[in-house]
């Protein structure tokens, strides 16, 4: 739990970071491919070289799944709708958890279920704005992106939970950022976009932060925090970077934001995961 809170607390920043400093200037293929390098260059050495061909292809699939192929959704969404449309938008990914951990399981958790809905809601609550025809394709590039999250995180946790092999935690996750890298360099050659650099040195710190912290660190807790916690839990906690990344707008560029709504969607979302705690204890 506590894995999942402070990569909550990273994440939370990511989406002001990206949407108000980087994506006006960087593609999002660039982006991506520079957040993957980065993470991928803090764990090379700690790599470990030695263990089965077999489970190196699942965590690189794993990463292709959970970073590659998210990556370039999400931050290709960037250029069709605003931070809080982002926002907005990522409110499914609780619900995509609970269906594809169902699905793997072969069973139906519908207190799980009712509790990822619940999360919805409220977050719901927190960043409803309306949206219009302009923004259909930000909505569909952002549920890919949630779906492909989700998935990884199922799988990451099922794979490791069902694993003969103890797993080493990190010494395992440069086989996941390099299977990232690779869907990453392919989306970027097909997509004939030119190397869009940074043009100042706060913007290569806050990528450098990006790779190294929100995306290299970040996944890593949030993918061991998955163990530790139930599937019902892990799908509700998706969505507590909600209310933490609007306090973040407010904070940093006073947003005005409704207070009523904003804190009964935060209760909302709180009490789900503290239902979901008590259900799995």
């Amino acid at each position: 739990m506590v894995y999942l809170l402070i990569t909550t607390f990273i994440w939370a920043f990511s989406f002001s970071i990206i949407g108000h400093y980087l994506s006006p200037d960087i593609n999002p293929w660039t982006l991506s491919l520079l957040r993957t390098v980065i993470a991928l260059i803090i764990f090379l050495p700690i790599i470990d070289l030695k263990i089965p061909r077999k489970h190196m292809l699942i965590m690189g699939l794993i990463g292709a799944i959970q970073i590659g192929v998210m990556y370039l959704l999400y931050l290709n969404a960037f250029l069709f709708i605003s931070v809080s449309k982002i926002l907005l938008f990522t409110i499914t990914t609780p619900l995509y958890v609970t269906i594809v951990s169902d699905i793997i399981d072969q069973r139906i958790r519908s207190l799980f279920l009712m509790l990822s809905i619940g999360s919805i809601l409220g977050a719901l609550l927190i960043r409803f704005t309306l949206i219009g025809s302009k923004d259909i394709v930000g909505l569909f590039l952002i549920q890919g992106a949630n779906l492909c999250f989700a998935t990884g995180q199922v799988l990451y946790k099922n794979f490791i939970k069902n694993s003969k092999r103890s797993s080493r935690g990190m010494s395992d996750f440069a086989y996941f950022y390099f299977g990232a890298l690779v869907i990453t360099i392919i989306g970027f050659m097909l997509s004939n976009s030119n190397i869009t650099l940074p043009i100042s040195s706060f913007q290569w710190i806050l990528i450098i932060w990006l790779g190294a912290i929100a995306s290299g660190l970040g996944f890593y807790l949030w993918n061991r925090g998955a163990l530790l916690v139930s599937s019902g839990t892990l799908a509700v906690m998706n969505n507590l970077v909600i209310p933490l990344g609007l306090i973040i707008e407010i904070i940093v560029f006073s947003k005005v934001i409704n207070i009523e709504t904003f804190l009964i969607g935060t209760i909302i979302i709180f009490g789900t995961i503290i239902i979901s705690l008590k259900i799995s204890n």
